[in-house]
């Protein structure tokens, strides 16, 4: 069995490799952001220079190099610099991206470097003229990175590994910023559950909703309807239909009643229940006629608490349980869209209970053993 820790820590060793054969195949003015161990895997935030680009056909020069780098059995050394002395390497290397990083810390911070080390190899060695005097066997740095570990002792005991994609990514999540690019790998500790993983996506990939949504005729995407806004033939409305009936059959037996809400409300509404601040993407609008300021619903909540709040209510009413299969609205980004996995109008099977503190474990119990019904019955256990 797989030690995760163990794993972990060659995920992230294989981040600097990875960094460092960017560096061979690309020169040394590549700017480099973070290279954390992730599930599965691990990646590395970089910009090359002059606005080049990293192509998804330059991964194999990069694993190229990555091998070379694990064959040589490179120490992963770690040492430290005080935050004036990081500062300075940062600048020597022309490296923007950590030099914020390292200006965001205490000045008495003692900050850690890894560096992977080579053993010792030939190298020309000159006389005080410049002219060739023989061979001298030293170690060489090939990459320094500010990092605070763990990683392997050498770059032999990384697992296999697999350069997957190249992807966008902003700097530190901020749409604001520069626009980096994020290569990811995939490792493991041994060849057989690298190949099982591969499998596992080439699968997936013969499973995607997108592929079966489009061969089965279940829902479809227009660009004049707008992005993120799916829309549903016949045959996919005949399934939507048959989970949402076999859902509400669950709850209705432990006694949830369906209603019916609208799709948007008055803003203010969403200001009360707090969901206006905390939903960004809210999708607002003013009303040509009214001049009321509406939105899209982001959720139902408020909505449904308004059924509740439309009658005086005794404790002896409670629990009151209201379900509703609804869509609900959200904006999102468009590079972020894509299939029915980020829409930006989204069907919920949505249901809120109204009840006192002692009814909450009874009523936990019943949603949680109703969604393992479900899942059991559609094979998701």
């Amino acid at each position: 069995m797989s030690d995760p820790k163990n794993l972990e820590t060659m995920r992230h060793s294989l981040s600097h490799i990875m960094a460092a054969a960017i560096r061979e195949v690309f020169g040394t003015t590549t700017q480099f952001g973070v290279g954390p161990a992730i599930e599965n895997g691990f990646y590395y935030d970089v910009m090359l220079a002059d606005g080049k680009t990293i192509s998804e056909d330059d991964l194999s020069k990069i694993e190229k190099k990555m091998r070379n780098i694990i064959k040589m059995k490179c120490d992963l050394v770690m040492s430290e610099k005080t935050r004036a002395e990081a500062l300075i390497w940062a600048k020597e290397h022309n490296q923007r991206f950590k030099m914020e990083l390292i200006e965001e810390l205490p000045e008495e911070e003692r900050i850690t470097f890894c560096s992977i080390v080579t053993p010792k190899i030939s190298k020309p060695k000159l006389d005080d003229g410049g002219k060739w005097a023989g061979e001298t066997m030293v170690k060489e740095t090939i990459f320094e990175d500010l990092c605070t570990g763990p990683h392997v002792a050498n770059t032999g005991e990384v697992g296999p590994f697999k350069l997957m994609k190249v992807a966008g990514a902003y700097w530190r999540g901020d749409e604001k910023r520069e626009m980096m690019q994020r290569v990811y790998g995939v490792a493991f500790e041994n060849e057989e559950d690298l190949a099982a993983h591969l499998k596992m996506l080439d699968e997936a990939k013969e499973r995607d909703h997108r592929k079966v949504g489009k061969e089965l005729d279940l829902f479809c995407l227009s660009q004049q309807v707008g992005s993120g806004l799916p829309l549903f033939t016949p045959r996919g409305t005949i399934l939507r239909d048959k989970l949402s009936e076999l859902s509400q059959k669950v709850r209705q037996r432990v006694g949830y009643q369906k209603i019916t809400t609208p799709h948007i409300a008055n803003v203010e509404l969403y200001k009360i229940s707090g969901h206006y601040e905390k939903f960004p993407e809210l999708l607002k609008f003013v009303s040509e006629e009214s001049g009321d300021e509406l939105a899209l619903k982001p959720v139902s909540c408020p909505h449904h608490v308004g059924i509740y709040l439309s009658n005086p209510r005794s404790y002896k009413d409670l629990p009151m349980k209201y379900l509703e299969t609804t869509m609900v609205y959200r904006d999102e980004r468009k590079g972020e869209l894509g299939g029915l996995s980020r829409v930006r109008a989204i069907t919920q099977d949505d249901s809120h209970t109204l009840c006192t503190d002692s009814q909450v474990s009874d009523v936990f119990r019943e949603l949680v053993e109703g969604a393992k019904e479900i899942y059991a019955l559609l094979d998701m256990k």
